[in-house]
């Protein structure tokens, strides 16, 4: 099925992705007008109010660790500025999900590379430069990567209850130290993540127990 959707300046010819949205091709002008940010990753187009987000990438929410900085960083990048999308596809919200370009620059790459989003593995021409990106800010520890937003081991020993939120699932859950699986769980506080002190603190929190903990562990 065929179908014919404008997007400001730019007409675009619409076509069926089995199973997952729509891509468009065929950009008479493929360059928009920023008209306002929305969060770290998504932002507002001028001419229609269309919202795009950035593709391939996940910024941590504003109430999340590193959430406000995301924001006041693609403000930076991209308000009142024109912007190039390519590639393409509206997903399951109405949005438009592209590669994101400003003068020929990648601002997705950007985001990763600074350490103001998270790299979320996605076909296309900018996964290998993203990628790239990505393990640069991992490996400089810096944006979300840094000991702000990311923790290996818990601030307080006293403290040690890991609270995960299973990104995929959308669930929160927690584990004991004594749980199976607890050593390799990081806690990512710019994606939801906490520590708690007690299980009833995870459990008032929102976060149940995982079910990778053993049966029988003593509980409060």
């Amino acid at each position: 099925m065929e179908s014919v959707k404008k997007v400001g300046l730019a007409v675009l010819t619409a076509v069926t992705i089995a199973g997952t949205g729509l891509i468009y091709k065929n950009f008479v002008n493929p360059y928009e007008t920023v008209y306002k940010i929305a969060d770290g990753d998504t932002f507002i187009l001028e001419n229609n109010k269309q919202a795009v987000r950035l593709f391939g990438i996940d910024a941590p929410e504003m109430d999340n660790c590193y959430g406000p900085e995301s924001y006041s960083r693609l403000s930076q990048l991209l308000k009142k500025k024109q912007v190039q999308l390519k590639e393409p596809l509206v997903d399951k919200f109405g949005r438009i999900v592209a590669l994101v370009y400003v003068n020929g620059k990648l601002i997705n790459e950007t985001l990763i590379k600074e350490g103001y989003a998270a790299y979320r593995s996605e076909p296309g021409s900018g996964k290998e430069v993203m990628k790239a990106a990505h393990e640069i800010a991992k490996s400089k520890k810096i944006g979300i990567y840094s000991s702000d937003c990311t923790d290996e081991t818990p601030p307080d020993s006293k403290c040690a209850i890991k609270g995960n939120h299973d990104l995929d699932r959308n669930d929160y859950l927690y584990l004991l130290p004594s749980c199976p699986y607890y050593a390799p769980v990081i806690i990512r506080r710019f994606e939801g993540d906490r520590w708690f002190c007690t299980e009833s603190e995870a459990k008032k929190a929102g976060f149940k127990i995982s079910s990778a903990c053993a049966m029988g562990t003593k509980r409060e």
